[in-house]
């Protein structure tokens, strides 16, 4: 196993930095980022699972937040490895900020050829998503 650490491109949003914040730490929200493929979508404020296609059900779980700057998420159920999914906001106005995606797993060589790609793809498509946001 070896550490396997992913990110998306960092985007400008046309919103404050304390807007994303309180959007990302409602898990409520994160629906609204997903891509097409998703579905069997459940939430809470705190925790969400979902199936993407050809996977089995996965979820986050917010486990640490620094307000306005920084949430990290756990990755929950049928998971093969602990997986955390960890947003970067910089705040660049009152109206504006810039936000990007990490992800971190322990993966084998073999899971980590066959993910990286799909899993890169995932978190531009939040990224995206995010920056087109409208809170």
């Amino acid at each position: 196993m070896s550490q396997t650490k992913l990110q998306s491109q960092e985007v400008e949003i046309k919103k404050s930095s304390e807007n994303i914040f309180d959007f990302l730490t409602n898990l409520n929200n994160f629906e609204k980022l997903m891509p097409a493929e998703v579905s069997e979508w459940k939430s809470t404020d705190t925790e969400c699972t979902f199936t993407l296609k050809g996977m089995p059900s996965i979820g986050f779980l917010i486990i640490e937040q620094t307000p306005y700057h920084h949430i990290v998420y756990k990755g929950i159920g049928k998971i093969p490895a602990e997986v955390f999914l960890k947003v970067a906001i910089t705040g660049v106005n009152e109206t504006q900020c810039k936000a990007q995606l990490f992800l971190e797993a322990e993966l084998n060589p073999m899971l980590k050829m066959m993910v990286e790609k799909p899993l890169t793809k995932f978190l531009d498509v939040l990224a995206h998503n995010l920056a087109k946001i409208n809170v």
